[in-house]
């Protein structure tokens, strides 16, 4: 599989729970425009993937922009991205090398024996560049799973903006809601984990105790969530992209329901709305009735049972 974050706590716990799953196998690890500056958090992953033994993972950076529009994360979160979330860095100072994430996503799946499934944890920028450089890609891609959207329940937009106009709109299609419907319309079959289901899930101390029961790869994982839990004031956080990457490895843990769908790529109060139409949307898999305590299971399982 190719990984694709936008440098956010969850998706680096993403990354960390795919790195400890005995069946996957990472191809390459991208990051894209979003909570992070691309250039700047892919060496933070380089860093962290050395010290887990894992330079052999190529690493591609994205462009620090979307495709059309001026919609962007608060700077200051991106702030708090270029420090790696105030968490302690291993090989600090130290510099990988790195690829263009697009070219590297059409590279390694061109070049891969069997289909690929690509997960995509932030906007869609890399992937919808991916595929203007070479639609061929989409032949050999198995699927694509993605953290985002906004079906049938309101937007997160104010979670980071204060009284934000558009309240329907998610994060990650908000920011470049051209790359998303772009996807969308590229034919590849995708699977949406949108807020309706990741607003069901979340965990707490006693579920990042579990994980601490692994090696370095939990422990940095569980500091992850412990530091949002910390920073939150909370008891409880919502594991996005985490639960997404469970998911994208056993189908099983969510029913998913076919739905048409767009995204509005229109400029103004509904920009990366997905919406459900009646015909002429893509067809798209949607998560909506996640299996909250087996998705808690499967990570403390992984998490604790890793190196």
């Amino acid at each position: 599989m190719i990984f694709d974050d936008d440098g956010s706590p969850d998706g680096t716990t993403a990354l960390l729970y795919l790195l400890s799953h005995p069946r996957v196998s990472l191809e390459a690890v991208n990051i894209s425009y979003g909570e992070a500056h691309p250039r700047v958090y892919i060496q933070h992953v380089g860093r962290v993937l050395a010290s887990l033994g894992r330079e052999d993972i190529p690493l591609g950076a994205g462009q620090d922009a979307p495709l059309a529009g001026t919609d962007e994360f608060p700077e200051g979160l991106r702030e708090s991205a270029n420090d790696f979330w105030g968490l302690p860095l291993p090989n600090a100072g130290q510099v990988y090398p790195t690829q263009d994430a697009a070219e590297l996503i059409v590279s390694a799946v061109l070049q891969a024996p069997t289909p690929v499934t690509i997960f995509v944890s932030g906007p869609n920028t890399n992937l919808a560049q991916a595929l203007r450089l070479d639609p061929r890609i989409g032949e050999n891609i198995a699927a694509v799973y993605i953290m985002g959207g906004a079906v049938l329940v309101p937007g997160n937009i104010g979670d980071l903006l204060p009284d934000p106009a558009n309240v329907v709109a998610e994060w990650n299609f908000y920011a470049d809601a051209v790359a998303a419907q772009e996807v969308f319309d590229s034919g590849v079959e995708i699977y949406l984990v949108p807020l309706d289901a990741t607003n069901q899930v979340t965990i707490g101390r006693e579920d990042t105790g579990q994980w601490r029961l692994g090696g370095e790869t939990a422990r940095l994982a569980a500091a992850f969530y412990d530091m949002l839990l910390n920073n939150w004031g909370t008891e409880e956080a919502a594991i996005w992209d985490v639960m997404t990457a469970a998911i994208m490895v056993n189908p099983g843990l969510c029913e998913f329901q076919d739905l048409s769908m767009n995204v509005v790529t229109v400029a103004g109060n509904a920009s990366g709305q997905s919406l459900v139409t009646s015909s002429g949307g893509a067809s798209i898999h949607v998560c909506l009735n996640p299996d909250a305590d087996s998705i808690r299971r499967e990570l403390a399982e992984i998490f604790s049972s890793s190196r």
